[in-house]
């Protein structure tokens, strides 16, 4: 009996054991999809407009969800991934952000401030599953978001290529 009852014992130890050591994986920002935000921290970029007036700026943040594991009683948010940048200088500061809300859509957000001269808003989202593996066929290859007469253009692989502030048309010096 005490040997029944011994590994009885260890058996539920073991169950416990297992069932505690379970975690459920939380999915990274898609890789597909960091292509539309393609900076790093420390990159310069160079807007130009029709008067060849240049504003610079310096990325100074890059933060995208990676893959990481969750015990399975976690109250954790859960499912929603996203990959965020920030760039700015004196006359010029920017806001990204693509998230990813559980398996049925993208939400992308822009905020561009230009000092003294005008600041914007954009926001866009696409139904669909960004973990799909093929989501950016759904998205093409460039996104144009427009607010109050004011545009913006990402392009994958470039990043934001033009934008519109006020009167005045913004493009990436190449």
């Amino acid at each position: 009996m005490k040997k029944n009852t011994f590994i009885l014992a260890i058996f539920v130890v073991f169950v416990c054991l297992f069932f505690l050591s379970c975690k459920r994986v939380h999915f990274a920002f898609p890789y597909e999809l960091r292509a539309y935000f393609p900076y790093v921290e420390n990159q310069e970029l160079t807007f130009v407009n029709d008067s060849n007036q240049t504003v610079e700026a310096r990325v100074l943040k890059v933060e995208t969800t990676e893959e990481y594991n969750m015990p399975y009683g976690c109250k954790c948010p859960d499912w929603d991934t996203q990959r965020s940048f920030t760039f700015e200088s004196d006359n010029l500061s920017f806001y990204g952000l693509m998230s990813t809300e559980y398996y049925s859509r993208l939400d992308i957000s822009c905020k561009c401030e230009i000092h003294g001269e005008a600041s914007n808003f954009y926001t866009k989202f696409f139904e669909g599953d960004p973990f799909s593996g093929n989501f950016s066929s759904i998205i093409g290859d460039t996104i144009v978001m427009e607010n109050n007469g004011d545009k913006l253009i990402i392009i994958k692989g470039k990043g934001i290529t033009e934008f519109k502030a006020g009167d005045i048309v913004w493009r990436l010096k190449k």
